[in-house]
């Protein structure tokens, strides 16, 4: 077995995105990590993964103290697998378990590249939508916090939402960072501006790491926010997970996501 500094082994993972991603944190400075392509074969993956990585690290599964996961907002069977898989593991270790917004461990995920201590992260949400937050990080780098819920719009009513909070530029020690900017980066462009142009230029596609998920699930149950495995949630902004055909027929004559 691996010695470690902390007592607490924690298990973190997040199948929010098109990526499964898993991590054994050891101690607050060593962790292992396995990403690969997520999607509908996360469910299968997830908890391989697992027993892999707890393999690799040369520790059982009743040495996890704590356990992490993406709670959302994200695609709806990947985050209904990590809560599943974080219920019935919890349940099955009698640990507890911490619910981890994506967009935070988006921001979390970051690091150690990333200096600035404020970050707009915004994700695909499909149906013309992305899912977008504020993060910042005014105390120790790891222990990045979302300053308001996360929010469902258009990438018209984002732009709208950023122009009014920072003005007509971007401030230049705001990091923009997540997956939206590939599928809406025209549209944020036309809605914001010149004055945004470099900072979406910099704009970095960032995935929510299961390694930022364990770090910050190890955060959280410090300031004493893990929950019993059976109170564990996805977390969900948008009621309506799907389109009808004519629906769909319409956002793609105005040129909106799937």
């Amino acid at each position: 077995m691996l010695p470690v500094s902390d007592p607490t082994l924690v298990l973190g993972f997040d199948s929010s995105t098109e990526w499964l991603s898993v991590a054994l944190s050891l101690d607050d400075t060593r962790t292992l990590q396995r990403t690969e392509p997520g999607g509908a074969r996360a469910s299968m993956r997830l908890l391989p993964l697992v027993t892999e990585l707890l393999a690799e690290a040369g520790v059982g599964l009743r040495d996890v103290g704590l356990i992490g996961f993406g709670a959302g907002p994200g695609a709806f069977t990947g985050l209904r697998a990590a809560c599943a898989a974080a219920q019935g593991l919890g349940r099955g270790l009698g640990c507890p378990v911490v619910p981890v917004p994506t967009l935070l461990a988006v921001a979390a995920s970051l690091e150690p590249c990333a200096p600035r201590a404020r970050a707009l992260v915004a994700n695909d949400a499909r149906m013309g939508e992305m899912y977008w937050a504020l993060a910042g990080a005014p105390g120790a780098p790891a222990d990045w916090r979302l300053e308001d819920p996360a929010r469902v719009q258009s990438p018209a009513a984002a732009a709208g939402a950023w122009r009014d909070a920072f003005g007509a530029e971007a401030p230049s020690d705001l990091l923009l960072c997540g997956n939206a900017w590939t599928a809406h980066g025209a549209a944020l462009r036309e809605a914001l501006g010149a004055g945004w142009d470099a900072a979406l230029r910099a704009a970095r596609v960032v995935a929510p790491g299961a390694a930022a998920v364990a770090r910050l699930a190890r955060c959280a149950q410090r300031r004493g926010e893990a929950v019993p495995a059976a109170q564990a949630r996805p977390l969900y902004v948008r009621d309506k997970v799907a389109l009808t055909s004519a629906e769909r027929a319409l956002a793609a004559a105005q040129g909106g996501g799937a």
